[in-house]
């Protein structure tokens, strides 16, 4: 039990030598220090506040020194340490001159003779440091960032609001919580490592790893972390970068399609060639009259061969969007309608078909051929998709797309476009397989089912139409594949010619520029044995001066599009202003954008590789015009 002490004896104590030993002691601290007694009346003080003075303090209640919200408290606290005779401490508010001051206020016992006789106060102004902690706590509760404080066991002590949003917890729910806990369990082991490095005095800069959300989503965090050397505390702050990175994945991925296009491409073009002098060679070996039907049914076998090569060249070109559109104004709706009963014959009865068009749909420039073959190469993968049976949806709708839109959709662009969506109730796909589905020849069926060519088409056509495509497919919840065409804007560079001539012969003088030997070879054979006089050079600079060096007219000129030392529309320019009024007729495997923009309007194109009567009719259409 503690003895009270009375007011003489804490007298005695100040009395003499002791208070100015307490002087001597206190007259330079920079902490006010003051005595009260039981009555809680101040016997001394070292010094004081502006506006106050020693002996206005001392003899008077030490409770008129605090404001009135904070005097219970105070006289509550004084009492408890004389009761006890332990020492506490506890804030208050001071106002100097209309400036509100913060001090703490630590208060201790005295004792004489086992009993307590009076208090020691020692008051220090901590305004500037709660302030800084004040806008501290302001920061750590509005940062946009994650800001997390841990013990060394790596349990949360301390988070803000946006840790917890980010995560979908409660700021309570997440303190004491492991915080491996949240990392998806693929990153947990270098986690834990990092952490424990962390521990050791290595600071942390831009460590990745994928934490879960409450709900499962998964997301991306990078990291800055360091540790307090004295308490062993981690200070984290985490950047949520999930879209980043989504975004990030999809360029890398549109790279790498561009370049598997680009390789593709002049696959494609090295094949066309070559197909063009096979194909064009067996015509002409077929009409050779004497055949036997041994050697013609062999003719007739390297010839289909031919034709599937070209098909499938065909569909790398699509891929590679190097394949020359042939784009008109068309209704999708209608489109649409006329594939449905073809599509009726091509799915098995035990898949249903349901289509949805949306009236007053916005008309789209596009190559119907082309997008015939996207709807068709989709249903047939939603077909291999559902072996038992299932539903086939096909939706057209108007869509609109604005900024708020493309702030949630990073791959997405501002317009008006018209929606296509093909979706189905298969097997729907993994991840790994959503990553590769566009690749060329890459294919999950077995080898005597499809080329893989299938879906890299649609991907090729969508993007050389100038349009979007999204996928969206899960494991036993089937696939959805939206498409994105641009509603009212023309991509046209070339039309589609459908040539009915009866007669394909002629005598008029051709120029044919192509700079690979076979297939000038071939297609100089094919025009003569038609009548025409043929002139061959391999490329456009000698086909220019083969035009200015001709003594008899040139009626038509074929031009090769791509071509070393000068391309067939960079030869064209000068070629007719050497010669009005010549007749053009240009070729290609694959051309690059560049060169098919700078073809004249109208421009008469075929693809290669083309067939002796193609050819032999085209030239004559031309020339009969």
């Amino acid at each position: 039990m503690l003895r009270e002490g009375g007011s003489d004896d804490l007298s005695r104590w100040l009395s003499g030598d002791g208070k100015a030993a307490l002087d001597g002691v206190t007259s330079e601290a920079l902490d006010v220090i003051g005595v009260i007694d039981r009555e809680l009346i101040v016997r001394y003080v070292n010094w004081t506040v502006p506006g106050l003075t020693r002996d206005t303090v001392v003899g008077n209640s030490v409770l008129d020194l605090v404001p009135p919200d904070y005097r219970s408290l105070a006289r509550d606290t004084y009492l408890e340490v004389f009761r006890t005779g332990k020492g506490t401490r506890f804030e208050t508010m001071y106002a100097d001159a209309g400036k509100l001051l913060i001090w703490d206020v630590r208060v201790g016992p005295i004792r004489a003779n086992g009993a307590v006789i009076g208090l020691i106060a020692i008051t220090t102004n901590v305004t500037e440091q709660r302030r800084e902690q004040a806008d501290r706590d302001r920061f750590f509760s509005l940062s946009l960032d994650m800001l997390a404080v841990l013990g060394p066991d790596g349990r949360f002590k301390r988070v803000n609001p946006a840790f917890g949003e980010t995560l979908g917890y409660s700021v309570s729910e997440l303190v004491g919580m492991f915080f491996a806990d949240l990392v998806h369990p693929g990153d947990r082991a270098v986690t834990l490592t990092t952490f424990a490095n962390l521990l050791r005095g290595q600071r942390v800069f831009d460590f990745e790893n994928r934490c879960s959300r409450k709900d499962g989503e998964p997301r991306v965090f990078s990291w800055r972390a360091t540790v307090d050397p004295l308490t062993g505390d981690v200070y984290a702050v985490a950047r949520d970068i999930t879209a980043q990175r989504a975004v990030e994945s999809q360029f890398r991925q549109a790279q790498k399609m561009d370049a598997i296009g680009k390789l593709a491409g002049g696959i494609a073009h090295d094949f066309n060639n070559l197909l063009l002098a096979i194909l064009a060679n067996v015509e002409l070996a077929k009409a050779n009259i004497g055949l036997s039907d041994e050697t013609a049914a062999f003719l007739g076998e390297i010839e289909g061969a031919g034709i599937r090569a070209a098909s499938l060249t065909n569909q790398l070109l699509a891929f590679s969007r190097r394949q020359p559109l042939r784009p008109a104004i068309i209704d999708l709706n209608e489109l649409i309608r006329g594939l449905t009963q073809m599509l009726r014959r091509l799915l098995p009865e035990n898949i249903t078909i349901n289509t949805t068009t949306s009236p007053e749909l916005a008309a789209v420039n596009a190559d119907a051929t082309q997008i015939e073959q996207v709807v068709v190469n989709l249903c047939v993968n939603a077909r291999d998709a559902m072996d038992s049976g299932g539903r086939l949806a096909i939706e057209t709708k108007n869509f609109s797309i604005d900024d708020a839109f493309c702030q949630t959709h990073p791959w997405a662009r501002p317009g008006r476009f018209v929606l296509l969506t093909v979706s189905d109730t298969g097997v729907g796909m993994t991840a790994e397989v959503r990553e590769h589905m566009f690749e060329p020849f890459f294919t999950t069926k077995d080898v005597h089912h499809g080329t893989g060519l299938g879906l890299s088409t649609v991907y090729g056509i969508v993007q050389q139409h100038g349009g979007m495509l999204q996928v969206s497919s899960e494991v036993g919840k089937g696939s959805k594949f939206d498409i994105y065409l641009p509603a009212d804007k023309g991509l046209a560079i070339d039309k589609r010619h459908d040539v009915e001539a009866t007669d394909s012969t002629g005598r008029e003088t051709i120029l044919f520029a192509e700079d690979e030997p076979r297939i000038r070879k071939v297609v100089v054979e094919i025009l003569e044995r038609a009548g025409y006089k043929a002139i061959s050079a391999g490329d456009g600079r000698e086909a220019v001066r083969l035009l200015r060096d001709q003594k008899e007219p040139v009626h038509l000129v074929l031009l090769d599009v791509v071509m070393p030392e000068l391309g067939g529309p960079d030869a064209w320019e000068q070629m007719r202003a050497l010669q009005p009024g010549l007749r053009v007729i240009f070729t290609t495997g694959y051309a690059d954008d560049r060169y098919l923009a700078r073809l004249p309007p109208r421009a008469e194109v075929i693809g290669k590789p083309f067939r002796p009567d193609e050819l032999l009719k085209r030239i004559r259409a031309k020339l009969d015009e």
